[in-house]
């Protein structure tokens, strides 16, 4: 027994070493490639070939990366060890549910339906919904939590006509439920972006302090059938969050105020 323990105790000593040294020399990439939240150190297979030692030494490595909050394992294509700060990204250029994105990013997210209720449309949302005097709506609140800490706080209101017994269907993942129990899809939304800070209510739910600023997302969702399908506000904490989006064209000025009155051009004489 003493002898297998010593043997065993041998092996494992040089492969903590090896781990240990690439733990040491994937701090020093980051810092030398000046590597920022959200973009690649690499995946295991190029970075074990880099480093010149086994994947399973080079994941002990890249496990005390993650806990250190360096990075985060993503998954699918163009996965592996991604720089991170500990924030959220979400993508504007895409519709995506949180789920989704909670995936792909390697954070574990939680939904809690906080509350759900059946209302007569307001002005607002008969208007945005495009629905009829009496029109009924639902009204949902819940709380997405990442990685165990409270994200966001999101409410949304959805035309009941559309989606018959919406409150009996799994909530987690709101845009794949009603894909996948409605056959309708979101195609594109307009959204707006805010700086607001978290009232009493908020603030109770996303465990912080009132006045904590809070990025505030407004939406309407336009669906597969051209029907407007959802209003939704959303609430998250700044501190956790990061937005990403990516602009296509350019407009120049002169396009921009081609319908409205000419600007005047300032020409400046050649001996200047």
């Amino acid at each position: 027994m003493t002898a297998e323990r010593v043997g065993t105790g041998a092996v494992d000593a040089p492969a903590s070493a090896a781990a240990d040294s690439a733990y040491v020399r994937l701090r020093a990439m980051l810092a030398r490639d000046e590597l920022g939240a959200g973009e690649r150190l690499g995946d295991e297979r190029s970075l074990a070939a880099s480093l010149g030692i086994p994947r399973t030494q080079l994941r002990h490595a890249l496990d005390r990366l993650e806990a250190d909050g360096k990075i985060r394992r993503t998954i699918g294509r163009g996965g592996g060890a991604i720089v991170t700060d500990g924030r959220f990204e979400r993508h504007l250029n895409t519709i995506e549910g949180l789920p989704e994105i909670a995936r792909r990013q390697g954070v574990e997210l939680t939904t809690d339906v906080v509350r759900l209720e059946i209302a007569t449309a307001g002005p607002r949302d008969r208007r945005l919904l495009r629905l009829d005097d009496g029109a009924t709506v639902y009204r949902i609140t819940r709380r997405r939590v990442a990685d165990g800490r409270p994200l966001s706080v999101e409410l949304s209101r959805l035309p009941t006509d559309l989606f018959p017994r919406l409150g009996t269907t799994n909530l987690s993942s709101l845009y794949r439920t009603l894909k996948d129990d409605y056959g309708i899809t979101p195609e594109y939304s307009d959204e707006s972006l805010q700086v607001t800070v978290a009232d009493a209510d908020l603030a109770g739910h996303l465990g912080v302090e009132d006045g904590t600023p809070l990025v505030h997302v407004q939406r309407t969702t336009f669906g597969s059938t051209g029907r407007p399908i959802e209003l939704a506000h959303e609430y998250f904490v700044g501190s956790r969050m990061r937005f990403h989006l990516r602009k296509y064209g350019f407009v120049s000025l002169d396009r921009a105020v081609a319908d409205h009155d000419p600007v005047p051009t300032v020409h400046q004489s050649e001996e200047q």
